[in-house]
């Protein structure tokens, strides 16, 4: 953790907004929390809310697993242009114009009548999807190196905050109208837009060179192509393709468990949403309690094949679910498995990145989660529509156990060095 904050009167001023220089670190820190914690608010607002929302349409299973794949296809397009931009042109600017989007994106959803009013409001709030990147950048502009973990570390209690209220949010909003959710989180936003204005400075270094915008078109080459056209190293392909392999198994419960729940059992979007709130209770307490004692008793390498097998038995486990009561212990499960998974497997990979490209190479990881949260729905939505309602489900139980055994065939290639 960081010390304490210094004296007023040894602090550097606070800038107008818009102008960059210096600024007072916890009032920034404290804008990108709201700004990311609303992001996250308004992706997880939808879990219990917009599948449901969807086949009330007419959506098909399929088109309806399609809704978290058109959003992560069209921010796994756009995030990199994004972070150009703000690289060149300023944060502030790019976050606001995110925020702006959000609000329009939720706007759009008021008005959805059809399935393809749904995609096109998913793509806009993919499209305007930087600023939990660009907030990421500037964390690093306003923090010492010294103090840069625990900066990050408000994304990650943002995300956790998100995670609980999210749902809950929007399945109380949904029990007064099924529209209620979407202007809920619209009116977040807009709010946010007006304290970013009002407080949020420009964190952009003032001497980097101004843009040449012919790079700009670079970035539109999707992330995975240029991966896979960069990738020389065996070690770093292998842990990118497990993240792809991962959050493609992981994605299916994200885009299809609400969906499942009120086919299977006829539940409501206020009765999903206290499922996920109780997986999002698990997950923080996971990560924020358990975690470092679980890596200092097993060590990391036995603690991601644990989190593997665990997830894999929850996913699978849910075909079978008796009844709804059943998701609760199951979601215990899967929240637990993801809590010591995706961190432990990231802090293993970061240990095998060069200091000089670490940064790209952790992008490069998103990238391809971002890729599987495409693939994974998609297919799932297909399996569900044309084999049975569990079937997705049980596919990705299988994924995971396939992961678990590449990882145990190919841990030394990937473990460096591990503390015990």
């Amino acid at each position: 953790m960081s010390g304490p904050e210094p004296p007023d009167a040894v602090q550097p001023a606070f800038e107008a907004p818009g102008t960059p220089g210096p600024t007072r670190p916890r009032a920034v820190l404290f804008i990108v929390f709201l700004t990311i914690l609303i992001d996250f608010i308004g992706f997880t607002v939808l879990i219990p809310v917009l599948p449901l929302f969807a086949e009330r349409l007419g959506a098909s299973d399929f088109e309806v697993a399609l809704i978290l794949s058109v959003y992560a296809l069209a921010q796994l397009v756009f995030l990199p242009v994004w972070g150009w931009v703000s690289d060149r042109i300023g944060r502030r600017p790019v976050i606001l114009v995110s925020l702006l989007g959000t609000v329009g994106s939720f706007v759009m959803l008021t008005f959805a009548d059809s399935i393809e009013m749904i995609y096109a409001a998913r793509a806009l709030a993919g499209f305007f999807a930087a600023s939990i990147g660009t907030a990421q950048a500037v964390v690093t502009d306003v923090t010492s190196p010294s103090e840069r973990a625990s900066g990050m570390g408000i994304i990650g209690a943002a995300f956790g905050a998100g995670m609980i209220v999210g749902p809950i949010l929007g399945g109380i909003t949904a029990e007064i109208d099924e529209k209620a959710p979407f202007y809920s989180v619209a009116a977040l936003a807009a709010v946010n837009f007006v304290l970013a204005w009002a407080w949020l400075p420009e964190s952009r270094p003032v001497e980097l060179e101004p843009p040449n915008w012919k790079e700009l078109r670079q970035t539109f080459i999707p992330t995975p192509v240029r991966v896979m056209m960069m990738v020389h190293d065996r070690r770093i392909a292998l842990y990118l393709y497990f993240f792809f392999h991962l959050f493609s198994a992981f994605a299916v419960l994200e885009a299809l468990i609400t969906l499942y729940a009120g086919k299977q059992f006829g539940k409501q979007a206020l009765d999903i949403s206290y499922l996920f709130a109780w997986i999002g209770v698990v997950l923080f307490v996971t990560q924020g309690v358990l975690l470092r004692r679980l890596v200092a008793a097993v060590g990391e390498s036995r603690l991601v094949a644990l989190g593997m097998f665990t997830m894999a038995i929850g996913l699978a486990t849910v075909a079978w679910a008796p009844s709804f009561v059943w998701l609760y212990p199951v979601g215990t499960l899967l929240a637990f498995g993801n809590g010591v998974t995706f961190p432990t497997f990231t802090s293993l990979y970061s240990r095998a990145c060069e200091a000089d490209n670490a940064g790209e190479l952790l992008g490069q990881s998103q990238a391809m989660a971002t890729t599987g949260r495409i693939v994974g729905p998609a297919l799932g939505g297909l399996v569900m529509e044309r084999w049975f309602l569990g079937g997705p489900f049980v596919i990705a139980g299988g994924m995971m156990l396939v992961a678990l055994v590449m990882f145990w065939i190919f841990r030394r290639a990937l473990l460096i060095s591990e503390a015990h």
